[in-house]
């Protein structure tokens, strides 16, 4: 190659590279909305080459009845609506839910299948929660799936003074695949469940009545339903479309690795620091793989409470430690006219310090006639 033309082909390698970093440059400083469609084209073919996927979804789940019905709808006015809010306002926060997503979904695609339901109904938690396990709404809906505790007491969700499983993540699953089973068999359409899920099975039933009294078809988009309703529909449609091809959106989730961890069966009454003691983890691993406990203490249950532990563990060691611990029986005493934690204490032989309040769940400094109290009954010394 002679010297000019290798003046030429540095020139053009050096104008390639300069056009390069300009192209990146305003793609960065381009609206989130003009960014998904240079991303996604003008084409209404809603595929894309899967080596630029990081993530694919599982294949199983773009054969789903619910994916059919969003692909379908993907060019209607709502569904292009809040695909434009996702995109734009809501752009961090889908970000962030996909991301998430990773951790839990393969323990829920599988209880949502033993159901009988649509394993893409594991997307719900998008516009739910964000896949977050202490989600709390206004309505007072708690956990990754939104319920409320008028729901949990239906569909087999324990919520109690010990232990709300709304916050679990495969506990709420179950209780929300049923809840979900239910809504299909009442109404057999899925645009129907989901405006159930959101709104309530009785808004619903009584919506279709006043579309067949107007003599229109009891179908979702004709019932006359609250604003959030009529949104919730194709906002599902949304995210399960970004959810499938994030990248196609110009979205690109850091998507974290599957929560890793085993079971094992604790004696109800135990502390938590106790537990994570004898077992040579911390508190807070076991407090983050179980966030429905609500007290420092293992829920009370006749055989045993099922307890996560992380993977570092080792599962023999942790199974000889946990058969080394007794479960501690409590009851509930109500404070009298007089009484002082000292003379409770030494009425049930325990430390005042291991005596709880019903509600809080914690030592209590000062007790009121009238309040309950959770007195431990130790088998054996040491073991709270």
């Amino acid at each position: 190659m002679s010297r000019q033309e290798k003046t030429v082909t540095a020139v053009w390698v050096t104008l390639l590279a300069a056009a390069t970093v300009i192209f990146l440059v305003v793609f960065q400083q381009m609206p989130a909305a003009a960014q998904a469609k240079l991303v996604a084209g003008e084409t209404k073919n809603l595929t894309v080459d899967p080596a630029l996927i990081a993530q694919p979804t599982p294949t199983y789940i773009k054969d789903g009845p619910l994916v059919s019905a969003a692909l379908k709808k993907a060019y209607t006015r709502n569904v292009k609506v809040q695909l434009q809010h996702f995109l734009t306002i809501k752009r961090g926060a889908i970000k962030l839910a996909l991301s998430e997503s990773t951790r839990y979904i393969d323990y829920m695609i599988p209880i949502l299948e033993r159901y009988g339901l649509p394993a893409e109904l594991a997307y719900l938690c998008i516009i739910e929660s964000g896949y977050n396990n202490t989600a709390r709404s206004y309505a007072g809906a708690v956990g990754m799936w939104q319920i409320i505790r008028a729901t949990s007491s239906r569909f087999g969700i324990r919520t109690d003074s010990w232990v709300d499983e709304r916050l679990d993540f495969e506990k709420s699953t179950e209780g929300a695949a049923r809840f979900l089973k239910y809504l299909y068999e009442r109404f057999g359409d899925w645009e129907l469940v989901l405006a159930a899920y959101n709104a309530g099975e009785g808004r619903v039933k009584k919506a279709m009545e006043r579309a067949k009294k107007r003599g229109l078809e009891p179908r979702f988009e004709n019932l006359r339903l609250p604003r959030q309703t009529r949104i919730y529909v194709p906002a599902f449609y949304a995210g399960l479309l970004i959810a499938m091809e994030p990248e196609r959106y110009g979205i690109f989730p850091d998507y974290k690795p599957q929560e890793d961890f085993f079971r094992i069966t604790a004696p109800g009454g135990v502390s938590i620091l106790s537990l994570a003691r004898e077992i040579g983890g911390s508190q807070e691993s076991i407090y983050a793989l179980n966030p429905s406990i609500l007290r420092k203490r293992v829920p009370p249950a006749r055989d045993g409470y099922p307890i996560r532990v992380p993977c570092i563990l080792e599962p023999e060691k942790v199974n000889r430690a946990i058969a080394g611990l007794n479960e501690v029986r409590w009851v509930k005493y109500t404070v009298k006219k007089g009484d002082t934690l000292w003379e409770i204490s030494r009425k049930f032989g325990v430390r005042a310090g291991s005596i709880d309040r019903v509600k809080s769940g914690v030592s209590p400094s000062t007790i009121f006639p009238g309040e309950l109290l959770m007195i431990p009954l130790l088998p054996k010394a040491g073991s709270i």
